[in-house]
């Protein structure tokens, strides 16, 4: 006879230790369960979504089998009556709020697009003055330098006006001189 691969873990034995794990820890974890039981931890992966499967089953048909009376219905209605209006007031309490925020947004939004005409409108104007003062200046640059060629020529001419004078002043000191000596020399 063949032997069988190693032998496997209970469900019975895991949902005990599972419990355990629960009472003692306050929680148990598929790892605190391989860790006690070792084996396969996909088997006791499986196990724990059985057990949280069969524990729901558990806790929903005794939730169905308990009846409950009219005035337990009643008091259930009311209670539900009294969230849906609650819940209804702060949705309108919300909506309104809602509404007086998407005011204010587009009011922003107005305020903004109209803040960015007024800038666009002072851009132009800042343009067209830097522009129209670009243009002065050039303008006082050109007669600058125009005023600057001119005083260059008046000086230039000024000083050809001196050189001819203070030549002028020298041939007249040398013609006093020879007038003089002429003078002297036609004297018996």
């Amino acid at each position: 006879m063949a032997k069988r691969g190693r032998p496997g873990i209970a469900y019975e034995d895991f949902v005990e230790t599972w419990e355990q794990l629960l009472l003692t820890q306050g929680r148990a974890t598929t790892n605190a369960a391989h860790e006690a039981l070792g084996g396969n931890k996909n088997t006791i992966a499986s196990f724990r979504e059985r057990y949280e499967r069969d524990k729901a089953a558990k806790a929903l048909s005794l939730i169905k089998s308990i009846e409950l009376t009219d005035a337990v219905h009643q008091a259930i209605a009311g209670i539900k009556v009294k969230e849906i209006d609650a819940l209804e007031k702060a949705n309108g309490q919300l909506k309104s709020r809602i509404d007086e925020y998407l005011a204010l947004v587009k009011e922003t939004d107005e305020k903004l697009a109209s803040a960015k005409i007024d800038l666009e409108d002072a851009r132009m104007k800042f343009e067209a003055e830097k522009l129209s003062l670009e243009r002065k200046l050039a303008a006082a640059q050109a007669r600058i330098e125009d005023m600057q060629t001119r005083e260059q020529k008046l000086i230039a001419r000024c000083e050809q006006l001196v050189e001819h004078y203070n030549q002028a002043k020298q041939e007249a000191a040398v013609a006093k001189k020879e007038v003089d000596m002429l003078r002297e020399n036609s004297r018996p």
